[in-house]
């Protein structure tokens, strides 16, 4: 018995040498955001699309800060990189991707196995002998230890390591691809929060305006200046623009609700509010290079190609698979003896060393059918990359005319729009104080203004995410900042 101990210990080393193995996953990239002095993230990562998105060892979210505060764009954009829960899940899976990656590389485990056996037809029997003497009867009983081993193919383990690596990076440029896109949701949500908050700025210095005209209004009346109904006109025209403005808060603090979806889980709590420059600098653009430069660098493309080669490595894996694995195990097992005067069977003691050899026998499944599923799965994967480039370009060439549309708007407000609607406002007050135009047309003039600068804020708005639109379907970094 000494022998079976040892054989066992050292089984069990082994087994705890390939346990160990399994846990010392490959070396990974840290991964950090670099900030330009604006706010803006000029790189997410520091390396290609490997190094993009592979996670630490341990990812941490952090809490955000639940307390009244002025939010600006890049403290923003900063929460959102640390604190944001989707893009804390979306990391787990090149967590799970590089754990398949590392589990590709092993071996399979080998199978130990203890055995014995014990006779129960003569155990505890006595019997005569050839002497006529009693005699206990036993027959011979065995203690065995083994081990086996699978022998793959060795095109199985290439294959697989292959497949499963092209899977990690394509985890990676999907992991990259959501961050993007979640920095650019981001973006229009902020853009959005701030043209609601500029409008509620624009209405309560209206709001402020026509209160004071209504304190005038009233000396005036008490002095017998205006009629009644001119008063009651200024009120009229106060109680609406205190409405519009009540309505006006309301969208700002749903803007800045949207706002929260992107933060920790203590922002649903936490009162901000919304600072930054809402004008964006017109660009001209290359529409074509822009095509060009989208087709090879857009992360989800890229994920995309590494699926298909993931697909086609699949391929090669079922046709490796066709050739069945060997398995190959050695035993010991330690006979005991039977004395010569036994009266059923009378043996000696012996050892015995036992060699196996086990393989399938393909003759019903020869993996046919594995391999026809795995072209048909590398078929689809060059299918959808293909759709997804087309789509990629019709989206560009839609979202550039869209960009265009939205920057004449832009400008035709600031070529002379904006002022124009100032000038009447002013010339109008000016004409009411010395009595060249009615209270009608002041009001008119007033509400004139409003509308064209809450317009002018939503052309500026739709300009943003317009631009917003062009980095997303290009994938190229288009430093919107606010």
């Amino acid at each position: 018995m000494n022998c079976t101990a040892a054989f066992a210990a050292g089984c069990a080393l082994l087994v705890n040498a390939s346990l160990h193995a399994a846990t010392n996953l490959p070396a990974t990239p840290p991964v950090h955001a670099e900030f330009a002095p604006d706010g803006s993230v000029s790189a997410v990562h520091d390396g290609q699309y490997l190094d993009l998105a592979l996670p630490q060892h341990g990812w941490t979210v952090e809490e955000s800060t639940a307390a009244e505060q002025t939010l600006t764009w890049p403290m923003f954009i900063r929460e959102v990189m640390v604190a944001n829960l989707d893009y804390a899940a979306a990391r787990y899976n090149v967590d799970m991707a590089l754990a398949d990656a590392a589990a590709a590389k092993l071996l399979p485990n080998p199978t130990l196995s203890l055995g014995g056996d014990r006779d129960l037809t003569f155990h505890n029997k006595y019997g005569p002998n050839a002497d006529g003497k009693p005699v206990l009867l036993r027959q011979v009983e065995s203690r065995s230890i083994g081990i086996d081993q699978t022998i793959e193919w060795w095109g199985k383990r290439k294959w697989r390591i292959k497949a499963a690596d092209q899977a990690l990076r394509s985890a990676a440029a999907t992991l990259e691809d959501f961050l993007r896109n979640l920095k650019l949701d981001a973006a229009a949500a902020y853009a959005d929060a701030l043209a609601a908050q500029r409008i509620v700025d624009e209405l309560r210095a209206s709001s402020n305006f026509l209160d004071a005209l209504h304190k005038s209004q009233q000396v005036r009346f008490n002095a017998g200046d205006i009629s009644r109904p001119d008063l009651l006109q200024t009120q009229v025209e106060q109680q609406e623009f205190l409405n519009d403005l009540s309505r006006a808060e309301d969208d700002a603090e749903t803007t800045r609700f949207a706002l929260s979806t992107f933060l920790g889980r203590n922002r649903g709590r936490t009162g901000f509010v919304v600072t930054g420059n809402l004008e964006q600098a017109g660009r001209t653009y290359n529409i074509d290079s822009m095509i060009s430069e989208a087709l090879s660098k857009r992360a989800d493309l890229i994920a995309l190609r590494y699926n298909r080669d993931a697909a086609e490595s699949g391929i090669e894996l079922a046709k490796a698979s066709r050739i069945p694995d060997v398995d190959i195990g050695v035993s010991y097992a330690n006979n005991g003896g039977v004395a010569n005067d036994h009266p059923v069977d009378p043996t000696p003691a012996f050892h015995q060393l036992a060699l196996s050899f086990a393989i399938p026998l393909p003759l019903f499944d020869r993996g046919q059918y594995a391999i026809s599923r795995a072209k048909a799965n590398a078929h689809q994967a060059q299918v959808q990359l293909s759709a997804t480039e087309l789509h990629a370009e019709v989206d560009i060439r839609a979202a550039y005319s869209l960009y265009q549309s939205a920057l004449r708007r832009v400008t035709s407000f600031d070529n002379g729009i904006l002022k124009n609607a100032d000038d009447l406002l002013e010339a109008r007050r000016y004409g009411y104080q010395r009595g060249a135009n009615s209270l009608l047309e002041l009001i008119d003039a007033q509400r004139t203004d409003n509308q064209v600068r809450q317009d002018a804020d939503q052309a500026k708005a739709e300009l943003a995410k317009a631009r917003i639109q062009l980095e997303r379907v290009t994938g190229v970094e288009l430093a919107v900042t606010f």
